[in-house]
This record gives C-alpha cells, structure tokens and sequence, in this order.
C-alpha cells in the first residue's frame, strides 16, 4: 500500500477561475490578504477588538442596537439552520411548503429542532395556488 503513495504531495495551486454562480464565488483580494496573515487566538486582545469592529459594522448593516450582533460563519444550511433552531420551539407546528429542494431540507431541519412538520406540496419550480 505504501508505495502506491507519493512521498510528497505538490503544493495546491489551482489555475485562475472567474467564479460567476450562487456559490462558491471569487474572493476579494483584500479578504486573501487577510487570510494570509498569523492566526491569532480567539482570547488575543487584537482579535477581541477585531471582533468588536465586525460587531458595529454588522449592527450598521442590520440596523440594530444589539450589542451581541455577531457573525456566525458557515454555510446557507447553516444560517438556516440557525435561524429555524432559534424560532421553532418543540412540539410548535410548522408549514413548509415544498416545491423543490430546500422544502425538504426546511422538514428536516424543523423536525431536528421539534417541530411538528406540516407540508403542502407542489411540482418542483411552481408557486400553490391561493385555495391551497
């Protein structure tokens, strides 16, 4: 099995792409430049006060005063996630429409966080109609 495997692997370097879709997308230069930089410990007096720059800059963006008001990073499943966990309480019944994908993740995620799911469906792509 051993010497199936190279002693060293090149260095990761992907050629140039325009990244044009939802997601993943290209990086700003500045953002890659930071994230060239030492990592620095959560309890770092520079990253508390960095935190706290990110905290006033997204209180601006959200047009509140809530000094918590803080970035969770992660994907959309996870702003998801985040958000139905914090409004669906156990045993709270739920709506999810379905017509394609995401209504069956919603399902999925409401009933982990308790709720119970009641579903309305439609061919993937059309809205219901307004009796439904």
């Amino acid at each position: 099995m051993k010497e199936d495997m190279p002693e060293l692997f090149k260095d990761l370097d992907p050629s140039p792409r325009l990244l044009m879709g939802p997601g993943p997308v290209d990086v700003y230069p500045r953002v890659l430049r930071a994230m060239s930089v030492p990592i620095i410990g959560q309890f770092d007096p520079e990253f508390t006060e960095y935190m706290n720059e990110t905290m006033a800059l997204y209180r601006q963006i959200f047009r509140t005063e809530n000094k918590w008001t803080f970035l969770v990073n992660g994907t959309a499943r996870a702003g998801i996630e985040a958000c139905l966990g914090s409004l669906v309480s156990k045993g709270e019944k739920v709506l999810v429409p379905i017509f394609g994908r995401f209504g069956h993740l919603l399902v999925e995620i409401c009933k982990r966080a308790g709720g119970k799911v009641v579903t309305i469906e439609s061919e993937w792509g059309n809205v219901f109609p307004v009796e439904k």
